[in-house]
């Protein structure tokens, strides 16, 4: 239907309110159709695009705006639901990815403490060669490696916990994303 034709059907459905506020509604549908006219759309796409006449002049007695019934129309358009591929993607994506991510986060977090005890025991194997007296001359360089270690060590714990700062950061935003996809599916076709 074109311009004329939707305008006199909404008018007609929005016979029972005040004249003020038909006129103000008309007027906004009339700029609407303006606007997407500049913007190349066709009379019949712009007033399918605003739905059934009847449909929104019910949405005008409830009391909503233009905008709103706009803004509420273009969320609607945009949403497909979840169809099925979203969350069949969801969870594959995660059987191939997230959780080997886990895995991954999961061994860092060992290999750290790991490294530590590591460095620990040695420190104490070196403490009892020295007490028994076997590691006297070599004592310049097992403190230079013990003192190596120790800074490798921290480095890989500051490393990790950098690591888990900005991997925490990182799930935030896919869990956000894993959610839109679950809930309102891949988008267009």
């Amino acid at each position: 239907m074109n311009k004329t034709e939707y305008l006199a059907k909404l008018t007609n459905e929005l016979g029972q309110m005040p004249y003020g506020d038909v006129k103000d509604i008309i007027g906004s549908i009339e700029e609407h159709f303006e606007e997407g006219i500049v913007e190349g759309r066709s009379e019949e796409e712009i007033a399918a695009s605003l739905g059934d006449p009847k449909e929104l002049a019910a949405e005008f007695k409830d009391g909503a705006k233009f905008k709103q019934i706009m803004k509420k129309r273009k969320m609607s358009d945009n949403f497909k639901g979840p169809d099925g591929r979203g969350r069949i993607f969801v969870i594959i994506f995660n059987a191939f990815v997230g959780i080997e991510c886990w895995f991954i986060l999961l061994c860092a977090i060992i290999a750290a403490f790991m490294c530590l005890a590591g460095d620990a025991a040695f420190i104490g194997l070196i403490i009892a060669g020295l007490i028994t007296g076997v590691l006297t001359e070599f004592i310049v360089p097992f403190i230079f490696l013990i003192l190596t270690l120790i800074c490798v060590a921290v480095f890989l714990v500051v490393l990790l916990i950098l690591g888990i700062k900005y991997y925490a950061k990182g799930l935030k935003s896919y869990i956000r994303w894993n959610k839109h996809v679950w809930n309102y599916g891949l988008g267009e076709d």
